[in-house]
């Protein structure tokens, strides 16, 4: 059974109101097992986040942000990205999210 201090239910219910969808890491391409939050943000790239350590203790629990390219939603947790490239490990959801802004401009430069 998942153990979620207020902190992690909180930042898992505004990543479902901005919108992203939810599947399980089940090959292990970030962490097998953990639970994947994602948004298509263009094209085929999506922020995906990465629930870690979600049967662990309360206070060893956290999120690391990615942007992938994946062919389709589908795929996400179940195939390997076409290209990954982490935003940053231990996303500080208070502080951080002006980095997923930046790197999703980055990218769409440079289409």
């Amino acid at each position: 059974m998942e153990r979620l201090d207020q902190k992690v239910r909180n930042t898992i219910l505004d990543l479902e109101n901005r919108g992203y969808s939810k599947s399980v890491d089940a090959i292990g391409e970030y962490l097998k097992g953990a639970d994947l939050y994602y948004k298509k943000v263009f094209d085929n790239n999506y922020v995906v986040f990465t629930h870690y350590n979600k049967d662990k203790k309360e206070w060893l629990q956290g999120f690391d942000c990615w942007i992938s390219l994946y062919n389709s939603n589908k795929d996400i947790g179940r195939l390997k990205a076409l290209s990954s490239d982490h935003i940053i490990l231990s996303f500080d959801f208070n502080k951080d999210w002006t980095l997923v802004y930046q790197k999703i401009e980055e990218i769409e430069k440079l289409k």
